[in-house]
């Protein structure tokens, strides 16, 4: 499936410069490829520097002088990822590469040393990886409540779940700390969800079953080729959408 995504990002730069890290371009991977994209800044500054990061995280840098500031990027990406199956063969925790194994241990957002005993009770009868990842989705979307503006940048999975409701990124993290607390390994996916009306930035993340990280929307919202991928971290903390030094005002964000 061919998709088209993008963002417009306003700013009003108050220092005499500003240093701004952007991490908005799809991510290239087996399953995603990027056929075209297009960066527009105004004024036309200078890109610093663009990297990619081992996770396959797309950045560029620019410096901006004070007065507006406006990045618009475009892009066409082609999605095709794996279904998921009903049944994957069973991965072996004490085993898995240690660049997965970080996936499974406690983070800044996901607190999954605090929920070991509650998934154990919850998800712990379901003998299929697989559909224990299904009922922790289900279960997030049920015991939240979507609400703009219920949480900020300090909530953690297990602020979000005390509160009982949040915003996409408070589900993706809960769903991740359940999936670490039953040692499935999962990771914050930050991207572009067409599926919603307008389109907007949306958090999800993937589970590794069976030698193989697979996408899951724990609003059970957005179908996984409708999802273009910008980030993956351990939770939103390495996902950050912009990194800025300076003195900024952040304006209104179209898309």
């Amino acid at each position: 499936m061919i998709l088209s995504v993008g963002c417009t990002l306003a700013y009003d730069v108050l220092s005499p410069t500003a240093n701004f890290t952007f991490n908005i371009l799809a991510n290239r991977d087996p399953f995603q490829h990027v056929a075209d994209e297009g960066i527009r800044l105004t004024p036309d500054v200078p890109i610093g520097e663009r990297t990619a990061t081992s996770k396959g995280n797309r950045v560029f840098r620019v410096e901006a002088p004070a007065g507006p500031f406006e990045v618009v990027y475009h892009a066409q990406a082609e999605v095709n990822r794996p279904a998921v199956p009903a049944e994957v063969r069973a991965d072996n925790p004490g085993r898995l590469p240690l660049s997965i194994l970080t996936y499974m241990l406690p983070s800044r957002y996901c607190e999954s040393d605090r929920f070991a005993q509650m998934a154990w009770d919850l998800f712990g009868k379901f003998p299929s990886r697989v559909e224990q990842v299904r009922e922790i989705c289900r279960w997030v979307d049920a015991t939240l409540a979507y609400t703009p503006n219920a949480t900020d940048s300090h909530t953690s999975a297990w602020d979000a779940w005390q509160l009982k409701k949040g915003v996409c990124r408070d589900y993706t993290h809960l769903a991740i700390s359940r999936c670490r607390a039953r040692n499935i390994p999962a990771r914050y996916v930050g991207g572009y969800a067409v599926g919603l009306d307008p389109m907007d930035f949306h958090a999800c993340f993937e589970a590794y079953l069976g030698g193989q990280w697979y996408l899951f929307d724990p609003t059970d919202g957005i179908a996984p080729d409708h999802i273009v991928v910008i980030a993956r971290g351990r939770d939103a903390a390495n996902a950050a959408l912009t990194t800025i030094f300076g003195k900024v005002q952040v304006g209104e964000i179209g898309r």
